[in-house]
């Protein structure tokens, strides 16, 4: 009798074992926050995994003056795309402010985002060079797209009221899901 109860509890603590995984959920929110902002503002927010973000501000004046930036994001990972993900920006963040925001903002997992500002006055003309360029780089070890199973949902939300107002330099990525690239890049040269 007692080997029976033994081999039904060995059983029934097997099939518990035996479950699917709990799903894996990001989720990256802002609300109401950033409102009126002055001057120079940068925000990074990131739910999820391998996420790499900056935002990289230079400003110079000057006989001689030259503002440069470089970013270099590189991953190289293995990634399980079967996760939710989900990005929103709510109710009146950045709203009713003024000079250079930079919000990057992404769940999921391996995503990269980067906003660069280069502004620079001089008495001298410059030309462009590759400094003002990104360098982004993700390898997925694994496709990202199975075919045998859903990757999971995704969403991305902005609030209607998000941002209005606001004057100046805007830079905004905003994503969810595996394996996102995004970069906004400004660049001012003025000869005085």
């Amino acid at each position: 009798m007692n080997r029976t109860l033994l081999m039904i509890a060995m059983f029934c603590s097997a099939s518990t074992f035996a479950q699917s995984p709990v799903p894996v959920i990001n989720n990256a929110d802002i609300d109401g926050s950033g409102a009126q902002y002055q001057g120079n503002f940068a925000v990074n927010q990131a739910a999820g995994d391998l996420q790499q973000q900056a935002n990289a501000r230079a400003i110079a004046a000057g006989h001689n003056a030259s503002a440069t930036t470089e970013i270099r994001q590189r991953l190289r990972t293995i990634v399980d795309p079967n996760m939710d993900a989900r990005s929103s920006i709510q109710g009146d963040s950045f709203s009713h402010g003024n000079g250079a925001l930079g919000v990057n903002q992404s769940a999921g997992a391996s995503n990269q985002q980067a906003n660069a500002l280069r502004i620079s006055t001089s008495a001298q003309p410059q030309s462009i060079d590759d400094s003002v360029l990104m360098q982004q780089n993700v390898t997925l070890l694994y496709n990202s797209d199975p075919t045998d199973s859903a990757p999971g949902y995704r969403q991305v939300t902005t609030s209607d009221q998000a941002f209005t107002g606001s004057r100046g330099l805007i830079q905004l990525n905003q994503s969810a899901g595996v394996g996102n690239r995004m970069a906004n890049t400004l660049s001012v040269r003025v000869v005085d």
